[in-house]
């Protein structure tokens, strides 16, 4: 029940598109047929040209594995009666690793039958090969299931990184959507991304969520990535929709090094540890009386507490809240931060408010 919870103010507003957004010009999406027999299939899981869960723990963004064994042995039937299987997707990195987009439960399913790891049940036709593992089949039907080729469509390494997180949103066939920060997971791995799902399962930031464990679609760590977006590419940077630019900082954050990794775990550890001694943890980065964190709350008061020295912040604990709640009186900053947030004007006209108002007269003295 805990995942069930929300994690975030509902924020008015969300589908107005923003005047000033930020046109793609170069839609360019390449794709190819990687249409593959099962065989080289299997090989390619187990010599991880192919990420699939659960046997890697990426891409992050899948679900688990959920097909019954019976459901699974219907697929195999399906194959083996030459009935159409729907295609898989896949996405090819630079360096030409392949994820598996949509398609995961079939694969896995024909990847576990050729492993042995169940026998054939509930099927409806061939029943004579129920009950059956793959090393118990016929060698005709063996060489059949090995050499049948499964329709595969390749995203090539070549498709513009923002069209392909477009094209990723259609395809998208999960009885469950799957959100930016999930799609992310896929496209932009590397250290920014790594980082992201170890200060999730920190404990103050669980705390202040009101968390026992990570959330399973992502959103703490988009919250974590805004929080970076805005350290490593500036205010000034800023454009609509909000996921393209996230998926800026994203993209920036494969090829960081260690040492910038390092910095930015400090940064992040500096700022909410200020943060924790300004409120108590379920009021943090929540107006009065919300149980859930405003976003917009969070970019502003994790702006102010990095640039502050953790004793000077613990002395400051008391005056920072009263310029909050004097701030949160304000009817132009509560509809700043209650309304389409994510706008671009908006956004520079809420920090400037807070500037003037919070981050100026506490970093004075």
């Amino acid at each position: 029940m805990d995942q069930d919870k929300p994690i975030f103010d509902k924020e008015k507003d969300t589908d107005v598109p923003d005047p000033d957004e930020t046109p793609i010009r170069d839609r360019k999406v390449v794709t190819q047929p990687y249409d593959i027999a099962i065989q080289s299939l299997v090989e390619q899981v187990k010599n991880d040209t192919i990420f699939l869960r659960p046997l890697s723990s990426r891409p992050r963004y899948q679900r688990q594995y959920v097909w019954t064994n019976p459901l699974a042995s219907r697929l195999i039937e399906s194959i083996l009666l030459n009935v159409p299987v729907p295609p898989c997707y896949l996405s090819q990195n630079d360096e030409f690793e392949l994820d598996v987009i949509d398609g995961q439960q079939r694969i896995y399913s024909l990847f576990r039958y050729l492993e042995n790891q169940f026998p054939l049940s509930s099927l409806e036709v061939l029943k004579e090969i129920s009950g059956r593992r793959f090393f118990e089949l016929d060698p005709k039907i063996q060489r059949q299931l090995k050499t049948y080729s499964l329709r595969c469509v390749l995203i090539t390494n070549e498709s513009h990184p923002e069209i392909k997180f477009d094209v990723f949103e259609r395809l998208n066939t999960n009885t469950v959507p799957l959100n930016a920060q999930e799609l992310r997971n896929c496209i932009y791995r590397g250290p920014l991304n790594n980082l992201l799902g170890d200060i999730s399962g920190e404990k103050g930031f669980l705390d202040i969520l009101g968390r026992k464990s990570p959330d399973k679609r992502l959103r703490d760590e988009e919250l974590v990535l805004r929080f970076f977006a805005f350290e490593l590419l500036g205010l000034e940077s800023y454009k609509t929709p909000q996921k393209h630019w996230l998926n800026d900082v994203a993209k920036l954050g494969r090829k960081i090094n260690n040492d910038e990794v390092d910095r930015l775990k400090a940064v992040w550890e500096l700022a909410i540890s200020n943060v924790l001694e300004w409120f108590d943890p379920k009021d943090a980065f929540r107006r009065p009386g919300s149980r859930a964190v405003n976003r917009a709350l969070f970019d502003l008061l994790m702006s102010t507490a990095k640039k502050m020295d953790a004793s000077v912040a613990k002395s400051k604990a008391k005056k920072m809240r009263q310029l909050v709640d004097l701030m949160l009186q304000s009817e132009e900053f509560s509809d700043l931060i209650s309304r389409a947030v994510d706008h671009k004007k908006r956004t520079n006209r809420r920090f400037e408010l807070w500037r003037m108002s919070v981050e100026e007269p506490i970093l004075a003295g």
